[in-house]
């Protein structure tokens, strides 16, 4: 991206010619590429907040890696209580930023729409020029006077006039071939976002069901440690019931013996 950012500060450059020749177009150029140069700020804007999360997201990720790797090291038991929150968090932003995508992906096309638009007032701006050229053009062919010292002087203003229009074509020509360079680079965002946001949505369907293993792998967990707790204590009072049976067996032979005594 950082391309189509460095463009407006050439565009700009352009601008200190083309305030020299503001006879026709009055600084319109200025204009356009403090409008361009905002949009592109735009976009820098836009996508920067989901470049800060994202990369959070897996920052995170990172970290939780390190601290498994550590704790198989260390012979130290995994917390997937804590594994999974942290997963929770990432999990959930992605699949915010993957309900986003299409918000994103209008306002992208927005923007390089506007970009457009304001590329077509340059073809406008040259088609007059052009237009202009023609007409003087055609005057310089008619010049007619019986005077001439009037028509070597018509002549001569009208030539002057046409190189004039000539360098201010080529000028609007220059700003123009730039314009159409950001509006390219602006389709190669387009394109890149759009495969960014793939990733994005891509994502979330991955970390989601990553997400739900871990979880499942946890609940199992518990309910197996349930069994392993249990079912020993179980076997213990079963073998102690039994073992009271001769208890009770002795209690009754004992306690009946001695009710029977005078």
């Amino acid at each position: 991206m950082g391309k189509y950012i460095l463009i407006p500060i050439i565009l700009l450059l352009l601008i200190i010619p083309l305030a020299s020749c503001a006879t026709v177009s009055n600084l319109i150029p200025k204009a356009i590429a403090s409008d361009t140069q905002k949009i592109v700020k735009q976009v820098e804007a836009d996508t920067d907040d989901v470049f800060v999360e994202i990369q959070k997201n897996i920052d995170l990720v990172a970290n939780l890696k390190y601290k498994v790797e550590q704790a198989r090291i260390n012979n130290q038991t995994i917390s997937l209580d804590e594994t999974i929150k942290d997963l929770q968090t990432v999990t959930y932003s992605y699949e915010k930023l993957s309900g986003q995508q299409d918000a994103i992906r209008k306002g992208l096309l927005k923007k390089i729409a506007s970009i457009e638009d304001m590329q077509s007032r340059v073809d406008t701006e040259i088609d007059t020029l052009k237009q202009k050229r023609a007409d003087y053009t055609t005057q310089l062919r008619q010049v007619s006077d019986p005077n001439p010292e009037i028509v070597r002087t018509r002549q001569e203003a009208l030539a002057q006039a046409i190189r004039y229009l000539d360098m201010q074509i080529q000028l609007w020509t220059e700003f123009n071939n730039i314009e159409a360079g950001i509006i390219a680079e602006m389709g190669n965002v387009q394109k890149a976002t759009d495969s960014f946001l793939n990733v994005i949505d891509s994502s979330a369907i991955l970390f989601r069901e990553g997400l739900n293993l871990l979880v499942l792998q946890r609940d199992i967990n518990e309910a197996l440690s349930l069994f392993t707790r249990d079912l020993p204590r179980m076997e213990q009072l079963t073998n102690d019931m039994e073992k009271s049976w001769a208890n009770l067996d002795y209690l009754i032979e004992n306690l009946t013996t001695l009710s029977l005594k005078p």
